[in-house]
């Protein structure tokens, strides 16, 4: 969908991310779910990693989007 879309490029030119899975669970938009590979999250905390994929789609999270569901963050080496 153009939301899911818009999402995965947000995330992905934000973090500078190598893959990024943006999937509607709920088939109107309102619940997603989201994977990210990203050397951005290196040290990072889990609450942290979260954060930084919820400023990239702050816009959305705002009206849109309803629920992150899942969100998993790994680094590429992970």
């Amino acid at each position: 969908s153009p939301l899911t879309e818009s999402m995965k490029n947000k995330i992905k030119e934000h973090l500078d991310a190598e893959n990024v899975v943006v999937k509607d669970v709920s088939g109107d938009g309102r619940h997603v779910s989201i994977e990210v590979i990203s050397a951005a999250f290196e040290g990072k905390s889990a609450v942290n990693r979260q954060r930084m994929v919820y400023k990239a789609i702050w816009e959305e999270l705002q009206d849109r989007v309803h629920a992150v569901d899942t969100m998993i963050t790994f680094t590429p080496s992970e």
